[in-house]
């Protein structure tokens, strides 16, 4: 079942409780508390247990779900979900690290993991995933898969309870961090897809195309601006937040060049490479007529060292910006 959302109550008067102290509470609190989670859960019946979890879920963020789900080793797995919120999956990586390790009563994962879809029933209508089809159309560009999903019973649900159902078999099949990696755009026919594959082959064409990612798709675009005048982006469209859950943070070097000059730029960004390391990533460079900006995306533990730019590049980098953005919504924007 999925944990419910609560809002966090007012603590008025007590000391603000970080994420990391709310993830050590709930590891503090799991050996009795798992013991009561299985005997719910021998008996059928939720109570004590999963009010608790819900509980300590929220202590961490109130935007997260739990899920109690029969595990892919052992026999049972909790699962922290971000709920779809990007900006919450870094969170419950940090829970999973905390975990102990599995063993055979439980294990733990950081997103929902996949389990054997079944036939869903809503209204009178009973659909069965082994009865939907797909059509995959490969997006070469960001290394997604578009799905076009069909069934002929879509035909008696209105739009939204058709891509909740379709959603809902797509999860199930796949687990939240394949869905959010690899799957681009989800459309919704009411009818038979005759040039369409089963739906449950859809997980070994996911692990294909994943397999064969190479998260490096740069691109050439030419964009236009009422403000800054036009421009050519140069972006990786390609990269996976999955791949990338410590980066929490968007960084911005803007250069000041008169005429675009590619020795200065190649430079200042072979130097934010050096100062990022492996706790940060470059994905794109935009060029207007005076300027170029580098962007990238890096770890709190290189942030001031990035900053420093500015003064080795005097004046020519005129401004390094370093903000949080855990959901990556500049990268998801430009891309």
């Amino acid at each position: 079942m999925f944990g419910p959302v609560l809002e966090r109550p007012d603590r008025a008067g007590s000391l603000p409780v970080t994420a990391a102290d709310a993830i050590a509470a709930f590891w503090r609190e799991w050996p009795p508390l798992r013991d009561l989670l299985e005997q719910e859960l021998a008996q059928g019946e939720y109570g004590d247990g999963t009010e608790q979890l819900t509980d300590l879920t929220e202590a961490i963020d109130p935007g997260l779900e739990w899920d109690l789900l029969p595990g892919l080793e052992a026999r049972h797995a909790l699962c922290l979900s971000a709920a779809s919120d990007p900006a919450l999956r870094p969170l419950t990586e940090q829970w999973v690290r905390a975990a102990p390790e599995p063993d055979g009563a439980w294990e733990y994962h950081p997103a929902r993991v996949s389990v054997p879809p079944v036939a869903l029933a809503v209204g009178n209508l009973r659909i069965h995933p082994r009865d939907v089809l797909v059509v995959i159309e490969p997006d070469q560009s960001r290394e997604e898969l578009n799905l076009t999903v069909g069934h002929p019973d879509f035909a008696g649900l209105d739009e939204v309870l058709q891509l909740q159902v379709v959603f809902r078999l797509l999860d199930d099949l796949l687990g939240e961090d394949l869905m959010e990696s690899w799957v681009g755009s989800v459309d919704v026919v009411p009818h038979p897809l005759s040039w369409g594959v089963p739906l449950l082959d859809l997980a070994d064409e996911v692990d294909r195309h994943a397999d064969l990612a190479t998260g490096q798709k740069w691109e050439f675009i030419e964009e236009e601006d009422e403000e800054l005048g036009d421009s050519r982006l140069f972006i990786n469209r390609a990269l996976k937040r999955l791949d990338y859950l410590d980066l929490d943070f968007v960084v911005t070097v803007s250069i000041e060049v008169q005429s675009f000059d590619p020795v200065l730029v190649r430079e200042v960004e072979k130097d934010l490479a050096g100062v990022l390391g492996t706790e940060g990533v470059i994905y794109a460079h935009r060029a207007f007529d005076d300027f170029t900006v580098l962007y990238a995306y890096l770890g709190e533990g290189v942030a001031e060292e990035v900053r420093k730019l500015a003064d080795r590049w005097s004046p020519q980098v005129y401004e390094v910006m370093v903000e949080p953005d855990s959901a990556w919504d500049t990268y998801e924007e430009m891309r």
